[in-house]
């Protein structure tokens, strides 16, 4: 992977411009930790959210808080201070790897579950989901992301093959942001990287656009965000369809505003230098979906809201009447 701007080193110590990106991280890391952690507290915790769909956005939510409660604090810290030695950076730059590529296909299985959950019958989602199955397909993001790291870890061993300036804990664009230096990163690391992200993008495209066109003919509206069918609606079903169509155009949106930006940088950055302010923007712009998958997959979940009020001690007045019947969930 080429430079993204110059090739001077970037070792010396921390700048005073470090210091804003600093304090972004460190702010991401407590919204993103907390977030994470409290969709994992609610569904371990609240009976009724135990379902196979919410199982699959705990590990989504286990892999972003990977990134937000150990990765992110020590970026933040290696911006505000001279970098850690190479070990701690290769720690730091195993954990980042792991729970990004982790994150990539676990955002794809909750694309899966929730299209064969909307499209299939509930028999043959029960069989496909069955907890071996379900347990299998988690466990299986992990290890290829491991697998995955590890031809990596085995090239982070040959110190002779480290370029100059390389003194960042990211294994996949080079230095840490706003550093104003080189940008070295492995062709391998930005290669499977782009790849998962290709990969990705293409189920997400693909289980979307089938829950579209299902929420487009199906005679019972179907809430796509919250795993939940919908039966006698009390107003006409064009407007509950403009409201599905819209939540599922939303979250698709999300992720693509998201991940496809880093997708060019990191395909461009293979063949030809890319700008450093492009290179940290595109970046950003990647590590906010680990912070904000909590709120995409739970934003119309009225089980979660409950739950959550019900943490908080918050005590509705009264339940509002006449804008949705009782939902019954499909999934456990």
């Amino acid at each position: 992977m080429g430079n993204f701007s110059n090739t001077s080193t970037c070792c010396d110590g921390a700048s005073g411009g470090n210091i804003p990106w600093a304090v972004t991280y460190a702010l991401m890391a407590v919204a993103g930790s907390t977030a994470n952690l409290l969709v994992i507290y609610l569904v371990s915790s609240v009976r009724r959210l135990r379902s196979t769909s919410n199982a699959f956005i705990v590990n989504v939510c286990a892999a972003d808080l990977l990134l937000c409660a150990f990765w992110m604090p020590q970026e933040a810290a290696a911006l505000a201070q001279p970098p850690p030695p190479a070990a701690e950076r290769t720690i730091a730059g195993s954990l980042l790897w792991l729970g990004l590529l982790a994150s990539l296909f676990s955002h794809s299985l909750v694309a899966l579950n929730r299209c064969a959950l909307i499209t299939k019958l509930p028999a043959a989602y029960r069989d496909l989901y069955r907890r071996r199955n379900a347990a299998a397909m988690m466990a299986g993001s992990w290890l290829a992301a491991a697998l995955l790291l590890l031809p990596w870890l085995a090239g982070r061993g040959d110190n002779s093959r480290r370029p100059l300036g390389a003194c960042s804990q990211l294994p996949v664009v080079g230095p840490a942001l706003s550093r104003g230096c080189s940008a070295p990163a492995s062709p391998y690391a930005g290669a499977v990287t782009a790849a998962a992200i290709l990969a990705q993008t293409a189920v997400l495209l693909g289980a979307y656009s089938r829950i579209l066109r299902r929420v487009q003919v199906s005679a019972k509206r179907v809430s796509v965000l919250n795993f939940q069918i919908i039966s006698n609606l009390p107003y006409p079903f064009a407007r509950k369809d403009r409201r599905s169509r819209f939540s599922v155009s939303f979250v698709l949106c999300a992720f693509l505003l998201s991940t496809e930006p880093f997708l060019w940088v990191l395909l461009f950055g293979l063949f030809q230098p890319v700008s450093t302010a492009l290179s940290n923007l595109a970046w950003l712009l990647f590590t906010l979906l680990f912070v904000l998958s909590p709120y995409l997959y739970t934003r119309k979940n009225e089980e979660f809201k409950k739950s959550l009020r019900t943490l908080l001690g918050i005590e509705l007045v009264r339940e509002p009447t006449g804008v949705e019947p009782a939902i019954q969930a499909v999934s456990r």
